[in-house]
């Protein structure tokens, strides 16, 4: 894959590793620099311009390798440059592989979920014009090398049928654990992920208190003494006790005159918080009759006396006789 400006000056070594920052390598002796924003600019060219290519050659709607998806995750990129062939003396590229830890869920052989953090293959692309020529292995087990792992110790994303067949040709990986993910890993992949859990504490002190061992056991940890709680919430559904004591009615409700001594049995009381004032009880009920008799057992008043002995209509008894008879009665007498 060839470009506009000098491949072989910007990448100096044969293969260069890209981190997220995108910066350039250190530069040969004795050759220009340019600005250091312009060859970072040549490099997100670069970056780009493969990512397409991938995209291209594994027919996916969208390139899952760009520079600023670099620059947003924690990915290492290894380009590989041709040396050889340098047309109008500016080099060429010939691919890529991309790679970066990813936390996983996945499947061992039982079907048993797992929590690890494999290195990933993501995205790995030769050129169509260079493929068949070695240059995809030496990528792969330079990328390897650098980052000190076994082939079966990888997981790959969504891997084609050309690089199942790549791994399988040059590192004997044939056997897959189905997942359930988009991820591939291969037959050994847990080997070394997972370690025999080691004994506990309180194992390992009965063990050595049953082997007579002398070495003195830690001292127990002392707990912090216990806080005291806190008063309960208003709307606590434990204790609402502290809502049924009387409140202070506000003014002018408190200026009423209260009786000298509480009633013996209180009325009840709702436990809710917006209650009327507390009131004292009602006057009995007095029944009509024994209210008359009270009226009549009353002795008279003095005026009233007076009045009745110069009334010359007679006594109350007799008036009210002589009222309830017809009106054409009393005309006869």
């Amino acid at each position: 894959m060839e470009f506009s400006f000098d491949v072989d000056a910007l990448l100096p070594e044969r293969i260069t590793v890209l981190d997220q920052h995108l910066r350039p390598p250190a530069r040969r002796p004795g050759t220009t620099t340019p600005a250091r924003v312009d060859l970072q600019q040549q490099i997100m060219t670069i970056v780009d311009e493969l990512g397409k290519a991938s995209a291209k050659a594994q027919h996916l709607p969208a390139p899952i390798t760009s520079a600023s998806r670099m620059q947003s995750n924690r990915h290492v990129m290894y380009v590989l440059k041709d040396t050889s062939a340098r047309p109008a003396g500016k080099g060429a590229i010939i691919g890529f592989l991309k790679v970066g830890y990813k936390k996983l869920f996945v499947l061992d052989d039982r079907e048993a979920h797992n929590e690890v953090e494999p290195l990933c293959i993501l995205d790995f692309y030769v050129h169509e014009s260079l493929q068949r020529h070695g240059h995809g292995r030496e990528l792969f087990h330079y990328m390897l090398q650098k980052e000190r792992v076994e082939p079966h110790q990888l997981a790959i994303d969504r891997p084609s049928q050309k690089l199942l067949k790549f791994l399988n040709k040059h590192y004997n990986l044939e056997t897959t654990v189905p997942q359930v993910n988009n991820f591939v890993i291969f037959e050994g992949f847990f080997a070394h992920q997972h370690r025999p859990p080691a004994p506990s504490l309180r194992a390992s002190r009965h063990s050595r208190a049953a082997a007579g061992d002398p070495t003195p056991t830690a001292p127990a940890r002392k707990l912090p003494p216990k806080r005291a709680e806190g008063d309960i919430k208003p709307y606590s559904s434990s204790d609402r006790e502290f809502l049924k004591v009387a409140v202070e009615p506000p003014w002018p409700l408190n200026r009423a005159p209260r009786r000298a001594t509480p009633p013996v049995h209180p009325p009840p009381r709702s436990s809710s918080l917006g209650n009327s004032p507390e009131r004292g009880p009602l006057r009995p009920f007095v029944p009509e009759q024994e209210l008359l008799r009270s009226l009549r057992l009353c002795p008279p008043h003095p005026t009233a006396r007076l009045l009745l002995a110069t009334d010359p209509g007679g006594s109350p008894a007799q008036r009210r006789r002589t009222s309830s008879l017809p009106r054409s009665d009393e005309s006869r007498y």
